[in-house]
């Protein structure tokens, strides 16, 4: 048995039994894997008409229809596309390079088949040429789609996942980069170089070595989990720009009312009362002080309580109360909450505070 034959049909099998795994493997990412299960399963149909075509002119087997140059790429695109939860219309119409060149292919299939001679002619060599060329072209386009579709993807992942390791698609990217490599050298050689056996094994090699890393890394992350979203993160970020509207408004509000009516005055101020002198919900209030780096309400009541004692301090016509009489005026309701919370927030006593002073 010829030795192309049996590496043809070994690689057929190997590449059907990696679809099904994909294709039928139960996990949370069982949608998405389908994309290269396809992948696969269209690779060992072209592998497998490889072996078939073994003992057929190689001009007519150049027409083999069952290449699929412009339909497998499209399948890693539309996986990194559903790995990163973006949204594309009409992904139909990708296919739609992929049935031409199975079409095209056939009808000259057919047409070598019957006119053998047809395969030699100046037209023929050169429709190969250039549908090499083009194959290349398409692939190398549909890899840099498929690396820019990762690069947001990468964007994505801390969004959804705390720990990204082992989630990114970086041996995709790797795969990508190299495949692209791979064809514009191929398209050079094509061009530039002229036929040879060391070319054609050292493009086969590179071949099988990107086939059993693209292999490997399908496998590896069959049960990672990895899907972000769009739309999630955009929708995400348009509420984060909603709340710091909000955020903006409301603490202008509160900052008002604190500095222009000075609410902090009134010892038994409370968050709702607070809530109802600004015109704003006070779970609204409380999350907008949290915001502005205060613990809670009191706090930020307290604090500029403790900012007008101080002033009351410094003041000349103050001068003469004591220290209780002070801390009322400033909107405390007891020496021992004005006491605690003066050392919290100065992080200094009150008496030590006069001792500064004078």
């Amino acid at each position: 048995m010829d030795t192309i034959f049996v590496f043809y049909l070994a690689l057929g099998i190997q590449s059907l039994i990696v679809a099904l795994i994909l294709l039928f493997y139960k996990s949370k990412k069982q949608k998405v894997n389908k994309y290269l299960g396809f992948f696969f399963i269209f690779l060992s149909i072209e592998l497998f008409s490889y072996t078939l075509m073994q003992d057929v002119d190689p001009y007519i087997a150049s027409y083999n229809p069952f290449r699929f140059n412009f339909l497998n790429m499209v399948f890693i695109y539309l996986y990194a596309i559903k790995t990163s939860g973006i949204e594309i219309r009409n992904k139909y119409w990708y296919y739609i390079p992929g049935i031409l060149e199975f079409c095209i292919l056939s009808l000259f299939f057919i047409k070598v088949n019957e006119t053998p001679d047809l395969v030699y002619s100046y037209n023929s060599i050169m429709f190969l040429y250039s549908y090499i060329i083009s194959c290349s072209i398409f692939i190398v386009y549909m890899c840099i789609k498929t690396l820019l579709v990762i690069r947001s993807h990468t964007t994505f992942l801390p969004f959804f996942y705390t720990d990204t390791k082992y989630k990114s698609l970086l041996w995709l990217t790797i795969f990508c980069i190299v495949f692209i490599a791979y064809h514009i050298i191929a398209v050079l050689s094509v061009i530039v170089l002229p036929d040879t056996t060391y070319i054609t094994t050292a493009s086969d090699s590179l071949s099988l070595l990107l086939l059993y890393y693209f292999t490997i890394g399908s496998l590896m992350q069959i049960n990672i989990v990895n899907i972000t979203s769009k739309s999630k993160v955009e929708s995400s970020k348009r509420k984060q720009e909603e709340n710091k509207e909000i955020y903006k408004r409301v603490s202008k509000a509160i900052e008002q009312c604190m500095l222009g009516e000075k609410a902090f005055l009134d010892p038994d101020m409370t968050l709702k009362a607070f809530a109802k002198k600004v015109g704003e919900p006070s779970r609204l209030i409380s999350k907008t002080i949290n915001e502005m780096e205060y613990k809670n309400f009191n706090m930020y009541l307290n604090h500029y309580r403790v900012e007008e004692f101080k002033m009351l301090i410094e003041s000349g016509k103050y001068q003469k109360y004591s220290n209780t009489a002070l801390a009322k005026e400033a909107g405390f309701n007891s020496r021992a909450s004005f006491y605690k919370n003066f050392k919290d927030i100065a992080g200094i006593s009150p008496s030590d505070y006069f001792e500064s002073l004078n």
